[in-house]
């Protein structure tokens, strides 16, 4: 009775498998410039900051990846769509991103989905995207939470979602945990010396201050002043 015992075992799965990878894959994350510009090769981050006096958004880019094909078909010789890596019935249209949240202290931050509108070419590897990490939701919540020298770190899991333009099959890629330090509190740079005026930072994507420190190298005024005399 044992080699039944053992084969009854076996039909209920209990046996090791591996899990294929998601067709659609978010490969690296990386700052945008003042431009809202980067490139797939260009250095990742994997964490940044925040400060909610300034901003609430967090601007981020990603490479995206898709393995999917389609088999090309022949009609007496004639193909049903072009020879090409672009567009084409194999293209994955993205529809939501889908963000989460947990975070040190804890804080009650509600998960998201964004709508979000973007086509990622078959076979291919280099696609970019720029996201905002921030929903409105979660700005309020930790709005509510942070205060005078408070800060906290927030993890936020993201992942793309849609369908295939082939038979609407739908996606979600892998999951991306991205690491921000959040606060919520006026910052106050140095006095500028002599002639010295303050640089101001564009921000990624022309965001302005407040994302990943940066702010005004100086403040202009009365030790300015002095130290020009």
């Amino acid at each position: 009775m044992k080699p039944f015992f053992i084969a009854a075992a076996l039909s209920l799965g209990l046996c090791s498998c591996s899990e294929s990878a998601p067709v659609v894959q978010i490969l690296q994350t990386i700052q945008p410039d003042e431009s809202c510009d980067f490139a797939p090769d260009d250095t990742g981050i994997a964490g940044g900051s925040l400060n909610l006096f300034y901003r609430d958004a967090y601007v981020l880019g990603l490479v995206v990846k898709s393995s999917y094909t389609s088999t090309p078909i022949d009609v007496n010789g004639v193909p049903l769509e072009p020879d090409t890596d672009v567009g084409g019935s194999a293209s994955a249209f993205v529809d939501t991103l889908k963000l989460s949240y947990s975070s040190t202290p804890s804080i009650n931050i509600p998960d998201g989905e964004v709508p979000y509108t973007a086509v990622i070419n078959p076979a291919s590897d280099e696609n970019q995207m720029v996201v905002n990490l921030m929903t409105a939701e979660a700005v309020e919540a930790l709005e509510a939470a942070l205060g005078g020298n408070a800060t906290a770190t927030v993890r936020v899991t993201l992942q793309l979602t849609g369908k295939f333009a082939s038979g609407g099959k739908k996606f979600e890629s892998n999951e991306v945990v991205y690491g921000i330090d959040v606060s919520n509190r006026a910052y106050t740079p140095p006095p500028c010396v002599g002639t010295a005026a303050p640089q101001i930072p564009a921000g990624p994507c022309g965001s302005g201050i407040g994302q990943d420190n940066q702010y005004p190298s100086c403040l202009p005024g009365a030790a300015g002043a002095d130290g020009g005399a």
